[in-house]
């Protein structure tokens, strides 16, 4: 099967798929530094398992907690899928109270969608799906308002033109059905494929809905039976009853740029995209649960090992090795993101090593990160996964300074 995209032309600030994204792109100029002075101990438990080449990983998370603005996290990094790094360290609740645990898992933020966008990737890789194909030739309720032109690619590259859900009233996210109706009668903010718009808010139910069109099943099981299983990855599309037990609470920071735009300034593009979210959610529903994804470092350390292998890992195909340089490596846009007024570099799916988020030291590193700092990415070079599942937002634009500071460290170990 031929993955190449057929004739498809996209407009200024759009990167051929032929080209190589790495050729337009260098890896943050803002990398932070390895911190290896401890600071005065502090009763903050660490717990897990580090190779002792990674020793200044955990001397980063000891650091990290010990400055006190963190409550509880994980890390985790794999190299040739194998782990050298599981760690976690804290509480997971804001009066510290219930430590961390090894199977403890929080909201990631949207560390999801590039999950998600894995699903998808995969289906084109078994040929069920073409990305250049219409998304109506697979979703027939989508082809209204101007929609008809849409393509998988389009959607996978927040190149759809569809961040905004007008129709869907304000806190109806729950509401079974109405956030389904509300994109297929969305008309385009912009011909499709012309403007380069991180879908904050859109791109996992557009995801979502797309993959229950094409399989006929819940996006949570086929990420279940296909990647989480196989794989023994605890990071799962929407919680059951009997998983959101291991929830951390998730603790809002106020004054987070991203949170701030999504409840509060209702001049920002994210308040509009974010409509349908209930304004009182602080992201510990159960209704929430079961909706968003939800995991921990080790999970999505696991899933992007396979991806830093080429897309296979024990032998398990995830992802075809062709679908996946095409998602990661090849094509996609780099420019300002009309959502955020960030510099984005964007694949299909994924985000690629550029200014606006510290992901690594390799060029043709990419991965997804979360509001508030929550990351995964990998490292192909090196053959190296990384990730990163705090439950307290960091009040930053970007990765943050606690995932920086480990990052930083693992990169001086392998140094």
């Amino acid at each position: 099967m031929d993955h190449r995209r057929e004739g498809v032309e996209y407009q200024a600030r759009l990167i051929p798929a032929s080209t190589p994204a790495t050729s337009q792109r260098k890896s943050s100029p803002d990398q932070p530094k390895a911190r290896m002075n401890k600071p005065p101990a502090a009763a903050v438990p660490v717990d897990g398992h580090c190779n002792p080449r990674f020793a200044a990983v955990r001397q980063a998370l000891e650091d990290n907690m010990a400055a006190g603005e963190e409550v509880g996290c994980a890390v985790a990094v794999t190299i040739d899928g194998q782990t050298v790094v599981d760690l976690w360290a804290g509480y997971q609740d804001k009066a510290r109270t219930r430590p961390w645990a090894a199977d403890t898992i929080t909201d990631m933020k949207s560390v999801g969608k590039s999950v998600y966008a894995l699903n998808i990737l995969r289906l084109v890789g078994q040929g069920t799906v073409a990305l250049d194909a219409p998304v109506a030739r697979y979703w027939p309720e989508f082809a209204q308002s101007g929609k008809e032109t849409v393509t998988v690619r389009h959607l996978l590259g927040h190149l759809a033109g569809l961040p905004y859900p007008d129709s869907a009233p304000i806190g109806s996210l729950y509401e079974p059905g109405v956030l389904k109706k509300a994109l297929e009668v969305q008309a385009p903010e912009w011909p499709p494929g012309t403007q380069a718009c991180y879908h904050s808010f859109t791109f996992p139910p557009l995801c979502a809905e797309f993959l229950r069109q094409v399989t006929g099943r819940s996006p949570g099981d086929i990420h279940r039976d296909a990647i989480a299983d196989p794989l023994g990855a605890e990071y799962w599309l929407g919680l059951t009853d009997e998983q959101q037990k291991l929830c951390a609470d998730y603790l809002e920071t106020p004054g987070t740029p991203s949170l701030e735009g999504m409840k509060r300034n209702t001049e920002s593009p994210l308040y509009r995209a974010w409509r349908p979210l209930p304004r009182d959610e602080d992201y510990n529903s159960p209704d929430w649960r079961r909706y968003a994804g939800h995991g921990n470092a080790r999970g999505m350390a696991r899933i992007y090992a396979a991806l830093a292998c080429g897309g296979t890992l024990g032998g398990y195909e995830v992802v075809h090795r062709d679908v996946l340089a095409e998602a990661t490596q090849q094509g996609g846009w780099e420019g300002m993101d009309f959502m955020t007024r960030r510099p984005f570099s964007m694949g299909l799916g994924f985000m690629r090593a550029g200014p606006a988020f510290f992901i690594g030291q390799g060029a043709r590193n990419f991965g997804h990160p979360g509001m508030g700092g929550a990351i995964a990415f990998a490292d192909p070079d090196r053959r190296m996964s990384f990730s990163y599942s705090p439950n307290r937002m960091s009040p930053v634009a970007d990765t943050g300074p606690w995932a920086g500071a480990l990052i930083a460290a693992t990169y001086a170990s392998l140094a």
